[in-house]
């Protein structure tokens, strides 16, 4: 079943790039104003629930998660239901937080590129996670740095992969790929390895979209860089 998945994971990816060789003039993505414009409307997809599987199994059941950019608060109430996790937010946008405030959960309104994540010296967690934030901050790296003093077992990352075939097709025809807006930086697979080699951190274990869709062995697994759209990591704190 995995060699079926996988091929057929290669064949849509061939459609994906026959479609982006003939796309012109690709539009941008979320192109909004402001977080707040942003979350007049609601934002969980099919993906979203991916990145919630792929990262389910790293989290130990009655865990303590600060989960940060935890926009209208999906994962917190998934982890605070399935897995008895004690769960608190950070979101940039007061109408996230006040949608996760309405469920029931802890969560305040803080600009980490600004602010940092603003924590008690005490203040600690199991595990914290950036699920679709970094490749949205000026300086990722702080507060990757920042966190690992705050958790304990792991820091979880979730972020698209920009060596994925759309987007290299997009720059070979001159257009800077076209993800999110607000997206300020772009990493491979490859990339991110090297980054967190480059800032001292450290990878425990790493998945992508090929995991979820029973998809991750040959000839994939070696084409992972080029076929796989989403990358998640569990990143050792110090």
């Amino acid at each position: 079943m995995s060699i079926i998945n996988c091929l057929k994971r290669l064949v849509g990816v061939t459609l994906i790039a026959i479609k982006t060789l003939l796309e012109k003039d690709p539009p941008f993505f979320e192109l909004v104003s402001n977080y707040e414009e942003y979350y007049d409307a609601s934002h969980i997809t099919l993906n979203t629930v991916m990145r919630l599987k792929l990262i389910e199994g790293w989290i130990e059941n009655n865990s303590s998660v600060l989960d940060v950019g935890c926009g209208e608060g999906f994962i917190m109430a998934y982890l605070a239901k399935e897995k008895k996790c004690k769960v608190k937010g950070i979101d940039i946008s007061k109408k996230a937080v006040d949608k996760v405030r309405k469920m029931g959960f802890e969560a305040v309104v803080r600009d980490i590129d600004l602010e940092g994540l603003g924590l008690k010296d005490d203040e600690f967690y199991d595990y914290i996670l950036f699920i679709e934030v970094i490749e949205h901050l000026k300086y990722p790296q702080r507060v990757l740095l920042e966190a690992c003093k705050h958790a304990g077992k792991g820091i979880i990352v979730t972020l698209p992969n920009s060596g994925h075939v759309r987007w290299r097709l997009q720059m070979l025809k001159g257009y800077f790929p076209r993800q999110s807006f607000t997206h300020l930086h772009f990493w491979s697979i490859k990339d991110f390895k090297i980054f967190l080699r480059t800032i001292g951190l450290e990878a425990v274990a790493y998945k992508t979209d090929l995991d979820y869709h029973n998809a991750n062995v040959f000839p994939c697994k070696q084409l992972e860089n080029l076929v796989a759209y989403q990358q998640v990591w569990l990143i050792r704190p110090w």
